[in-house]
């Protein structure tokens, strides 16, 4: 089974994600976490130049980078995939759909970058206002973070998709405490079903 946990800047991604690989490992179930973007590889080298602005790049490029990064991890993924019960994904390929969006590129192109990657099961969007992500984080905010006006449309974009795609809104504005609870109770729901 793959989870993908996926949101804004400053949704508590990170942190729900470990939580939730915690409390899965504390009920005997094999578990791996994955994050991307993955700045360990070569091309994650490349995103995070970006992303710290140290890289000018036109927003196809981006694009097509974020998901070259997903298809570097491919044969872990599917290792991880064979050997355990759940892989948690600290975002995946639903926040390139998002933010290309927002960037003005066509889903259809989007989709077919990752078309082919391994699908999740569950999507759980973690939803912040603008307000609770700038308070959580007020500097050194990446290229993608820094403008309120662009936060505002991603968390819009990532409603309107959630809906469209049947993927699970949070409400990741409470206490982490609450957040994993919420969590926890989607997870269950997909298990029975």
């Amino acid at each position: 089974m793959i989870i993908v946990i996926e949101g804004g800047d400053q949704a508590g991604k990170k942190t729900q994600s470990e939580l939730l690989a915690k409390a899965l490992r504390k009920r005997k179930l094999k578990t791996k976490l994955f994050s991307f973007p993955d700045y360990s590889t070569p091309i994650g080298e490349e995103i995070k130049k970006y992303l710290s602005g140290k890289r000018k790049l036109p927003v196809q490029v981006v694009h097509c980078l974020l998901a070259a990064n997903r298809w570097e991890k491919l044969k872990d993924i599917e290792d991880a995939n064979s050997k355990n019960s759940v892989l948690i994904m600290n975002r995946y390929y639903q926040s390139n759909l998002v933010y290309g969006l927002v960037n003005g590129m066509n889903l259809d192109w989007l989709e077919n970058l990752d078309s082919g990657l391994p699908k999740p099961d569950l999507v759980i969007i973690l939803d912040v206002s603008q307000r609770e992500s700038f308070s959580r984080k007020k500097t050194k905010r990446d290229q993608f973070e820094k403008h309120r006006e662009f936060s505002k449309k991603i968390s819009k974009t990532y409603r309107q998709l959630a809906r469209k795609k049947h993927w699970k809104l949070v409400d990741a504005s409470g206490s982490k405490e609450n957040i994993h609870q919420e969590i926890m109770k989607i997870f269950a729901k997909k298990i029975r079903t």
